[in-house]
């Protein structure tokens, strides 16, 4: 666990992550004020619910867009404009909302939903990079500066999932104390606070990328390589390139770019089956299994508290999950990690197979940590496994197949009530994450984490990584398919990150394209 002290040792990392924390606290201060608010006023709780349902409908419809965006802009400006956009929004709030439905509180509630969208995926684009000199080394092996990855995924999911314990009691406390105006002053001073962390912690990084964009490349004009093409995934303007054609972003319509965090996802073998497992397991085992919980609760004569309970064992298990999946490493890392979300089924069953509490406690506790674990994991996966130019895209689109899938396996869940019993979803449920987190195993590539195409972690730290020639500048005159190409198996520096190589084949296809324009 040193490498945790490690990293919070890092300034700007620790700013991030303080921001974050400070921000889930207005995030829970917001639902928190809507409804003591309108319950003063006396709002029935039907049209509180439209309020939620504005926000996540905004959230859940503009996820892939806000990932495209991602793509083509600064990620630190994006998410500083989002938690500034809260900021207004909610001091707006404050002053001159009744506590009745109207419009001005549905107009806050889409914007933040829509400001969720965009700070989310963003978060994960700029937390690696906020850690500055790799505390793995700056000649460290992929595996090392790969493991380091996944320690700052897992520790800032770690911290994150300690500010959601947290923040709804805290929030709980300010609003009874003060007033609802006041919470709503006070989740607009914490996304404040947030605005300003991620803007210092991400300065760095939108400096090297404005340097990136203006200064030129030693090695050819305006940023681009000896043959006058951009760097993998780079278009010519610093925006992304569309893996396929190797057209820039910026001619593309948003939908289209969008779409292409699909895709890309889709490619990916491990990373295809891994959402199809995501989809499967919302729709027909959580879904219905939260629905199913409370009611197995109260005829299994326990009281409403033991329900709180359980949930509060449950994210505490996610705690020591981003730890422990923040140190998941190595060739096998995609079994340990099925391994472990497997246990997830334990605590489904855990009220149907026993009634000992501190049993049932205990299974929550475990299922909090597998779940959380595997999630750390496979974003480390996605982030070495997809091309830089499409980071915000995949992980809007990672977090869009499982965010879609919940409201509809609840209300699967609540139709198979009908019926069906509470006990036989528990157990259904528990049997199908069991069984299809085993049978995912069976795949090479999802026991890795990582694409067939790329080199196993030992096979590559340990051949030597001899310093690349720097190719001549291409003379006066000479034809530009004369200039010297990049090994087909030699992954581009920007097209892949620090993280590792990108999709082999994605490469591939990308230089044919290129060679073809040149010889055209």
């Amino acid at each position: 666990m040193r490498i945790y002290l490690r990293l919070l040792g890092r300034r700007r990392f620790g700013a991030l992550c303080l921001g974050q924390a400070v921000s889930l606290v207005g995030d829970a201060l917001f639902p928190i004020l809507v409804v003591v608010a309108a319950a003063e006023s006396g709002t029935p709780a039907e049209t509180i619910g439209a309020v939620f349902a504005a926000r996540f409908l905004a959230l859940g419809g503009v996820v892939l867009f806000s990932g495209a965006l991602l793509d083509r802009l600064n990620p630190v400006t994006a998410a500083v404009v989002a938690d500034s956009s809260r900021v207004v929004a909610l001091l707006v709030l404050a002053l001159f909302w009744s506590g009745r439905l109207d419009a001005l509180v549905l107009a806050v509630a889409v914007l933040v939903g829509l400001c969720e969208a965009v700070s989310e995926p963003a978060l994960l684009l700029i937390a690696p990079r906020t850690v500055g000199r790799p505390v793995a080394g700056e000649n460290a092996d992929p595996a090392a500066k790969e493991a380091e990855v996944t320690a700052v995924y897992g520790l800032l999911e770690g911290m994150r999932n300690i500010a959601g314990i947290a923040g709804p009691s805290i929030a709980a406390g300010l609003v009874a104390a003060l007033s609802p105006s006041a919470g709503a002053v006070a989740a607009a001073i914490a996304f404040g606070v947030s605005a300003v962390a991620t803007r210092w912690a991400g300065a760095r990084w939108t400096q090297s990328r404005r340097a990136e964009a203006t200064a030129p490349d030693a090695d050819g004009p305006d940023g681009q390589g000896p043959d006058g093409q951009a760097p993998d995934g780079q278009a010519p303007d610093g925006q992304g390139t569309d893996d396929r054609t190797g057209r820039s972003d910026g001619d593309e319509p948003l939908w289209r770019t969008a779409v292409g965090g699909l895709a890309a996802l889709w490619r990916v073998r491990w990373l295809r089956h891994m959402q199809i497992l995501a989809v499967v397991h919302v729709l027909l085992a959580v879904g219905p299994w939260m629905v199913a919980l409370p009611v197995l609760v109260i005829e299994r004569g326990h009281s409403a508290s033991v329900y709180a309970v359980v949930l509060g064992a449950f994210a505490a298990g996610t705690v020591a999950g981003a730890l422990l999946g923040g140190r998941i490493t190595g060739p096998r890392r995609g079994l340990y990690s099925l391994a472990l979300l497997a246990l997830f089924g334990l605590t489904a069953m855990s009220l149907v197979l026993t009634d000992f509490l501190p049993l049932v406690i205990a299974a929550f506790v475990v299922g909090g940590v597998g779940q959380q674990a595997f999630d750390v994991v496979k974003m480390a996966g996605l982030r070495r496994d997809i091309p830089e130019s499409l980071h915000g895209r995949a992980f809007s689109a990672d977090f869009f197949f499982s965010f879609a899938s919940l409201p509809l396996g609840q209300a699967i869940g609540a139709l198979l009530l009908r019926f069906v019993s509470a006990e036989n979803i528990m157990l259904w449920a528990g049997v199908l994450v069991v069984v299809t987190s085993c049978a995912a195993m069976a795949g090479a590539d999802a026991r890795r984490f990582a694409s067939a195409t790329s080199a196993p972690e030992a096979d590559r730290a340990a051949a030597p990584r001899p310093a690349a020639p720097r190719p001549a500048a291409p003379r006066p005159g000479a034809s530009k398919s004369a200039a010297p190409e990049t090994p087909a198996s030699e992954p581009s520096a920007r097209g892949a990150g620090d993280s590792g190589s990108a999709d082999a084949a994605v490469g591939a296809e990308l230089r044919e394209e290129r060679e073809d324009a040149a010889r055209g």
